[in-house]
């Protein structure tokens, strides 16, 4: 492969990807599967606990006005629990709920069992291969972010 198709390449296996692990997934029971932003503000706030609106926008690159309607709609839903900043009782910090982080776990095992079963149709090699670049993309990742 040509070097300088690598970017689109990449951009469009990483898009393939993230789209089938969203097909496969399945919502826990009696609920819905949710929509990408608020699945995103989801494992954000899983992720880092008592972050604020503002910083999961930042991180999120989404405007503070769209997140406070997320973090609404999930806390409406059992799913976000806001608390005051002790630091700062004009700020908000949001937290998981228990509900969500037994749901999360349940979704989280489904998707870790489709990528494992899809992992098992590969050669060694082709596995041993994957493992070796998961450094590499967590760097890429990380690097796209600050330069994004």
């Amino acid at each position: 492969m040509p070097q300088q198709d690598l970017p689109a390449d990449l951009a469009r296996l990483v898009w393939t990807l993230h789209r089938t692990l969203l097909q496969a997934t399945r919502a826990p029971a009696g609920e819905h599967v949710r929509p990408p932003a608020q699945v995103e503000l989801l494992q954000l706030v899983t992720d880092q606990p008592g972050v604020s609106v503002r910083e999961a926008a930042r991180l999120l690159r989404m405007q503070p006005n769209n997140v406070s309607t997320l973090v609404t709609l999930l806390v409406k839903d059992g799913l976000l629990e806001r608390a005051p900043d002790p630091a700062d009782r004009r700020q908000a910090q949001l937290r998981p709920t228990p509900r969500m982080l037994a749901e999360g776990r349940e979704v989280n095992a489904g998707i870790y069992r489709n990528v494992e079963a899809a992992l098992g149709t590969l050669s060694p090699d082709a596995v041993d291969r994957i493992a070796a670049a998961l450094p590499h993309l967590r760097d890429l990742a990380e690097a796209a972010h600050r330069t994004g």
